[in-house]
């Protein structure tokens, strides 16, 4: 009998609302929780305030700062740094991706299908973590 799955905490941000909607609407309808923050600022305002989403879903072009500046800002280590997908219309080089450590990218437009199978995977992926020991090199100590 396998244990219940955990949901994930997604942190959506997003300035399209009604593709903000519309995410959201099917990861609640999943099980999962979602939370919208229109801008970066938004976004670390949440983290600020203690929450700690499982997983980011993140545009790049945003009101304000950029999701760049977002991930350049390390708010998201007091969330315990967790994986982002970058999520956007405007394509993004790999190298890019790995420079800011993102976890992959889903370009817009996108089936939804696509994304719950995304956020479920590695979500999933990550509960498995959580019990084992820490991973790495000798940098891991």
């Amino acid at each position: 009998m396998s244990s219940p799955v955990i949901p994930a905490r997604v942190l959506l941000v997003e300035d399209d609302l009604p593709l903000a909607t519309i995410v959201s609407k099917h990861l609640r309808a999943r099980g999962h929780e979602a939370r919208v923050a229109p801008s970066a600022e938004e976004a670390a305002e949440m983290i600020r305030s203690g929450y700690r989403p499982t997983l980011v879903l993140l545009d790049i072009n945003l009101p304000g700062d950029s999701g760049w500046s977002f991930l350049r800002s390390g708010t998201l280590a007091a969330a315990g740094n967790p994986p982002v997908f970058v999520v956007s219309a405007t394509a993004v080089p790999a190298a890019r991706l790995r420079e800011f450590n993102c976890a992959g990218f889903l370009p817009k437009p996108f089936a939804v299908p696509t994304l719950l199978e995304i956020v479920e995977r590695h979500h999933s992926e990550a509960e498995g973590r959580e019990d084992s020991a820490p991973q790495g090199g000798f940098d891991a100590f």
